[in-house]
């Protein structure tokens, strides 16, 4: 029951320094660079914010140009 014991213990030890190593080198890794789908993300953004901007106008001008009773 010991040996066991040992021997799991041993396979535990050694699978968490893997995974602390692996985990190292991904933040080593990370250079902070923008990927190509997140710079569309952005820009997608950008143009509904600015399509959401010109509807707005246009709305205020359409209730401006209204008479009043």
């Amino acid at each position: 029951m010991l040996q066991f014991q040992i021997k799991l213990l041993s396979a535990w030890m050694a699978a968490s320094d893997v995974v602390a190593e692996r985990l190292a080198q991904a933040r080593d890794d990370d250079r902070g660079e923008v990927n190509a789908h997140t710079a569309f993300i952005v820009l997608l953004v950008i143009a509904a914010i600015a399509a959401g901007g010109i509807i707005a106008g246009k709305i205020t001008d359409n209730a401006n140009s209204v008479p009043s009773p």
